[in-house]
């Protein structure tokens, strides 16, 4: 690991004066109870349901605090996330510049959506920032990029994607979905909006769906609010109780997912009939130096490459702990193919070590 001074890592500060695992089990909690309770209804207090719940409220308050951020606004799924924040803030004739690597339903939503509306839509490979530089050259309105992007893993410098983004007078927004604000924390980086697709980690337990805006500025979230509002993508309280819930564990979980997927990059690495792996905590892959100084652990995502076709198909068949399921961040392990190239995604979980490692051999053998 690299010296403090040359990282661009930064300490957790809590509203409450808390460590970060306090936080994620006290932060806006109801102190007179252990659960915070489901307000299951669509008035409470005059507020209608679409503008918020005590039980939302309390999930926002919780991401907010640990993304340090000033305001937090809850949707119905990750998606609704990203197509809230990117309607509110791009219109007719603006331009937005995106890592050439994102989540293909934001992609969807900028080509097939978007862009219909006249919004200019430009990729560009940010792990050479100078692509960046050059695109930001031209009037830009938003930068967005994931830090290791889905599905490839590619590893963004953070920091200075940021810096660049902010000397152009561009809006910095940030999915935030693989890393959740245990590892990563953009807004202290000088991001102004971060998302999470809170279906996976922040959730962790593969049972609800729900998104979430952390706001810089309580402006910026009045209008992601409002927004919400006005579509009505809004999360259940029943899911906003099961994401509470799922959070508390949040730091412990991490740390697993982070030691059992370096363990599988590393067995999977050495394997014969595995071309390539990419996970940000092996030396041998791409953004490796510029992780370990941004990071505060490498993840529990991996993306490799079988050495065939065949082989590619027939693991995807034979893997039997390890679902070949969608979604990621659950406590079991989920593999799914990626087109092309013979690629894999793996969200690593948090089965013991060798039963996950036994089950990918055999799956390869």
């Amino acid at each position: 690991m690299k010296e403090q001074s040359q990282s661009t890592k930064t300490n957790y500060d809590s509203r409450f004066n808390h460590e970060f695992s306090t936080d994620a089990i006290h932060a806006g909690e109801f102190e007179n109870m252990s659960a915070i309770p489901i307000y299951q209804a669509a008035t409470v207090d005059g507020q209608y349901l679409r503008s918020g719940n005590p039980t939302i409220d309390a999930f926002e308050t919780r991401v907010k605090t640990l993304a340090q951020g000033s305001w937090g606004t809850a949707t119905a799924s990750g998606t609704s996330a990203i197509s809230q924040v990117l309607t509110n803030l791009l219109e007719s004739g603006s331009r937005i510049v995106c890592h050439h690597t994102i989540y293909m339903w934001t992609k969807e939503i900028l080509n097939t959506y978007l862009a219909k509306f006249g919004v200019e839509v430009v990729y560009v490979d940010m792990t050479d920032l100078n692509q960046l530089k050059k695109a930001v050259k031209k009037k830009t309105d938003v930068i967005y990029f994931e830090p290791f992007a889905n599905p490839t893993l590619d590893v963004i410098d953070v920091k200075s994607a940021i810096d660049i983004g902010k000397a152009s007078g561009s809006i910095v927004v940030v999915d935030n979905t693989f890393l959740t604000p245990y590892l990563l924390r953009p807004l202290d980086m000088g991001a102004d909006i971060v998302l999470h697709s809170a279906t996976k980690y922040l959730c962790g337990h593969g049972d609800t769906l729900g998104g979430i805006i952390i706001s810089k500025t309580e402006r910026t979230g009045h209008q992601m609010d409002h927004i919400r509002n006005a579509y009505g993508g809004i999360l259940s309280p029943q899911n906003a109780f099961l994401l509470l819930r799922g959070i508390e564990t949040l730091p412990i979980r991490m740390e697993l997912h982070c030691s059992n997927a370096q363990s599988v990059a590393e067995f999977l690495e050495s394997h014969s009939k595995i071309k390539q792996v990419t996970y940000p905590g092996l030396p041998s892959s791409q953004g490796h130096e510029i992780a370990k100084t941004m990071v505060n652990g490498f993840g529990g995502m991996i993306n490799f490459e079988t050495i065939d076709h065949e082989r590619h198909q027939q693991f995807l068949k034979k893997v039997t702990l390890c679902k070949p399921w969608v979604s990621l961040g659950d406590t079991q392990s989920l593999v799914i193919g990626q087109g092309g190239h013979n690629r894999i995604r793996m969200s690593v979980g948090l089965e013991a070590i060798s039963d996950i490692i036994y089950d990918l051999d055999q799956a390869l053998a």
